[in-house]
Parts: C-alpha cells; structure tokens; sequence
C-alpha cells in the first residue's frame, strides 16, 4: 500500500499543471463531465516491488477501482480521442476514459444440443 502510494505521488509529480488540472477535474465530476485524455508515455516506469502497473491502470486502481487486478479488467471507452492511438508511444491514462468489465455472478445455464426441444409436445 505504501509503495503503491509513493508511485502514484511520483507519476502525479510528473505531470504538468494543465494535466493535473483534467485529471482533478475527471476524478471530481466522477466521469460526468467530458474531460480531457491524459496523455502518457506508454513505457514509463510505474513498478511496485514485483509488480508492474501500466499507468492507466494505477490511475484506475488510485482514482476508481482499489480492487482492480488486472489491466485486462478494463476497456478504454469509444469517447477517449487516444481511442484511435494516433500517437502510439503515448496512452491516455484519464480513469474516466476506461470501464470495468463485469463478471459473471454465476455461470452461464447449459446449452442443450438440441435447444427447441422444451417447445416439442410430449
């Protein structure tokens, strides 16, 4: 927790003021305002002890979601303008331009070979 909050300080030092100010004001509207992306280097070291976080995803685990596991738990949204990776060598790292996949609760119900069978006459 510790070293997770000493990277997050050093990545938010990183950043400029104008930066700073959308990432501010996308975490304060909650993603209910249209915020700037926050473009980051995409190969920036974001390393805690054995793990490695990819930037939008410490912003996400920071800002949004504590229990995020995995960078695979989220899908950047159609609204964030890097959407199209223009610049590939940076990454939007705004934790408003991404949403969480859901999990299933319970599995699917199993699948019947012949599925129109319960609509046959007995």
């Amino acid at each position: 927790e510790a070293e997770l909050k000493a990277l997050t300080h050093a990545v938010l030092k990183r950043l400029k003021q104008r930066q700073l100010e959308g990432l501010l004001h996308a975490v304060e509207s909650r993603g209910g305002a249209r915020t700037p992306c926050l473009l980051l280097p995409a190969k920036a070291d974001s390393r805690v002890g054995q793990h490695w976080y990819p930037l939008p995803m410490l912003l996400c685990k920071v800002f949004r979601w504590p229990d995020l596991r995995h960078c695979s738990e989220v899908k950047r949204l159609c609204c964030c303008e890097s959407y199209s990776k223009a610049h590939p060598e940076l990454v939007c790292c705004n934790p408003h331009h991404l949403s969480r996949l859901c999990e299933l609760e319970s599995p699917p119900p199993p699948y019947t070979r012949y599925p129109m069978d319960f609509l046959k006459p007995s």
